[in-house]
């Protein structure tokens, strides 16, 4: 190949690739989707309201227009009554429930929890067994944007507020929290253990909340805590200092 040829190829991928940036960017949509999926996948939420059993799902208008059938939130209520009293319930409000599926569509994100919802024929027994029958199978949610996704939108710390109007996220954000912490704090909670230099918050997510706290008496400006546990037989004595553990006694 001489160098005229050389030249002529050059000349013709530079005019090709203005016109196609898919080239350079084929993948990147479905990285989002995979990190996505990764970082919600197999993760438990809590439902805030009840949830239809029904593989449909229930369909969330993420930016509701001054329509007065949509809530604030982008839910018809009207509609989720229909479904609740035609499919029965397949996720109880107040309830904890799997994310066992991620399905990013063009214009929507449809979130599945505890299987997604039963089929079509759910509505038969449900109507047999009454309005809001508890039925297992689980149910979906679908995210509606009525425009096309983008990258940005399902970034998680985009997409997490979304889930937020439906679904207790808190324990999602923990694992977010812990994951930036210290190896040293990120080891020391993932082993339940309590160490120096923890924060509260920290304290919580390895050991849970305290059987009892208590407020020491201060001859300075130092905020002195004390937190009681009992577990495994034995009880735990952490000492704060200023919102940091200080010291740990096991006895």
């Amino acid at each position: 190949m001489n160098a005229r040829t050389n030249f002529r190829l050059m000349v013709l991928f530079a005019l090709i690739l203005p016109v196609s940036p898919f080239l350079l960017f084929a993948s990147t949509g479905d990285q989002a989707k995979a990190a996505l999926s990764k970082a919600l996948l197999g993760k438990d939420v809590m439902a805030l309201l009840d949830m239809p059993a029904y593989k449909d799902g229930l369909d969330l208008y993420v930016n509701p227009k001054s329509e007065k059938r949509l809530d604030e939130r982008g839910l018809d209520l009207k509609e989720l009554s229909k479904y609740l009293k035609d499919k029965g319930v397949g996720v109880e409000r107040d309830e904890w429930v799997t994310i066992t599926d991620i399905k990013v569509d063009s214009d929507r994100v449809e979130v599945q929890l505890g299987g997604g919802g039963e089929g079509r024929g759910a509505s038969k027994n449900a109507e047999k067994k009454g309005a809001g029958f508890k039925r297992a199978g689980g149910s979906r949610i679908n995210f509606r944007y009525g425009r096309d996704v983008s990258d940005e939108d399902i970034q998680l710390d985009a997409f997490l507020p979304l889930l937020g109007r439906m679904l207790d996220t808190g324990k999602i954000r923990d694992k977010i929290q812990v994951a930036g912490l210290p190896p040293e704090f990120q080891e020391a909670i993932r082993a339940k253990d309590v160490i120096p230099g923890m924060t509260y918050q920290m304290v919580l997510w390895s050991a849970g909340d305290p059987d009892q706290k208590k407020l020491d008496d201060s001859t300075d400006d130092n905020l002195r805590e004390t937190w009681y546990y009992l577990r495994d037989g034995h009880r735990w004595v952490v000492k704060f200092l200023n919102g940091k553990v200080a010291k740990v006694q096991v006895f």
